[in-house]
């Protein structure tokens, strides 16, 4: 369905939906009246799913579908992202209008596309059992709400094209400048897209933090040049998005931090170098996200965590980074100490599995610089896991203790520099982990 517009694609994705819907009520129906054909249960969860993610595409097509039109960008900013850079537009740049309440869902529908069918929801169940999240958040909801409240223009990573609300006035300075954001966003994403293929949650979070540092700073020269200019300009604070952000998770307002703030300062010291330095920045990203956190030069231990084996089906596998593992042990209150762990990481990775039983299971290894290190991060693991276990005592290495949701965790030292994380919904699979 490649050549087919957004409006031929939601008949054919409803008649899907239809399609479905109406094999699992005759699926039903067989089974009430008691027909020898037996219905396998995984079946209809089979068909149930697919239901929901038709659903799904239909609602990210009508979103699609429902555009306000094209928005006519000035030649005049197009110009100005272009010297700044000292890169030219590959094709002119795509923004959108649409309706401010509908860019929620139009984030929404992007980062869907962009994780793949399920990798948003599989990330959530990760991270609520890791620690990253609490049971009560919703991953997709917050994150997209994060990037829609309050926002006057938003560039789509997965089309490369800009949206702007109909809140959104040229004649606003600060308008201008998160124009030229998205503008600048759009003409790195046409010199140097994203990678093909699968690509770790860390790499594509270092990659984001450079570009969306370098279009911080085409918007702060933008407001830097204006206010010579014009003297004195009061800016008024977004106190809906500052409130919301302060409501969130502290993992999603890590996140937000290191993309919106630790890019920049990442950017603008490459840009101090040179802007060839930048240039083949931006050409060979790096690839962690300890890279953008650090910008001093680092001894660099090439070691490589293994996952042990776990049964049932793997789900999900990825890495966290330095930055998941700061932002796991911030919430200890020393700030300074979890960034000095940090920055002894070297390499970790998570894995949610599901067992026969359709309950879900993680486990999350870690390896560092050094045994002190180390050492240092198992008390700090042990202090967090009563947290999150909402138990009393601080876990004790190797034992496994049930949290208060009827769970099971466990904190272990496997090696020397090596940690292990184990959360299961059920105790036999902590037997058998080992």
């Amino acid at each position: 369905m490649r050549g087919l517009s957004s409006t031929q694609l939601l008949p054919l994705l409803l008649g899907g939906a239809i399609a479905a819907a109406g094999w699992m009520q005759g699926l039903a129906w067989k089974r009430e009246a008691g027909s020898a054909e037996k219905v396998d249960s995984v079946e209809v969860v089979a068909l149930q799913q697919q239901v929901d993610q038709l659903t799904r595409e239909n609602e990210t097509l009508r979103s699609l579908a429902q555009g306000g039109g094209e928005f006519s960008v000035p030649p005049e900013l197009v110009a100005r992202v272009e010297a700044q850079l000292g890169l030219s537009f590959v094709s002119s740049p795509v923004v959108h209008r649409l309706a401010g309440e509908e860019l929620r869902d139009r984030v929404k529908a992007s980062l869907e596309a962009r994780y793949g069918e399920g990798g948003l929801e599989d990330r959530q169940k990760a991270y609520q059992m890791i620690g990253w999240l609490g049971q009560e958040d919703n991953l997709v909801g917050q994150l997209a709400a994060l990037r829609a409240v309050g926002a006057r223009a938003w560039f789509n990573e997965v089309t490369g094209e800009g949206w702007v609300t109909d809140r959104f006035q040229i004649a606003n300075v600060p308008d201008q400048a998160s124009l030229l954001r998205v503008l600048a966003r759009i003409l790195l994403d046409q010199h140097f897209p994203m990678a093909k293929g699968p690509l770790r949650d860390d790499e594509v979070r270092a990659r984001d933090a450079l570009h969306t540092g370098v279009a911080a700073g085409v918007e702060a020269k933008f407001f830097q040049d204006n206010a010579r200019a014009i003297g004195f300009m009061p800016m008024k604070q977004d106190t809906e998005a500052q409130q919301l952000l302060l409501s969130l998770p502290p993992f999603i307002q890590g996140l937000s931090s290191f993309l919106g703030i630790e890019g920049k300062t990442y950017a603008d010291q490459l840009l101090l170098k040179s802007r060839d330095t930048l240039i083949g920045a931006l050409r060979q990203p790096q690839q962690r996200s300890s890279d953008v956190m650090f910008l001093f030069e680092r001894e660099e231990v090439d070691r490589r965590v293994a996952l042990p084996e776990t049964p049932g089906e793997v789900v999900a596998e990825d890495s966290g980074g330095a930055l998941g593992l700061r932002l796991w042990l911030e919430p200890l209150g020393d700030v300074q100490a979890a960034r000095d762990l940090a920055e002894a990481w070297v390499h970790d990775y998570w894995r949610l599995f599901a067992t026969d039983d359709r309950t879900h299971h993680v486990v999350w290894c870690i390896e560092l610089r050094d045994e002190k290190s180390t050492e240092q991060a198992l008390q700090s693991f042990c202090a967090l896991g009563s947290a999150i276990a909402d138990v009393p005592e601080d876990l004790v290495p190797g034992q496994a203790v049930k949290t208060a949701g009827g769970s099971w965790l466990r904190v272990e030292r496997t090696g020397k520099t090596s940690l292990r994380w184990t959360h299961a919904s059920i105790e036999a699979v902590m037997r058998v982990i080992r």
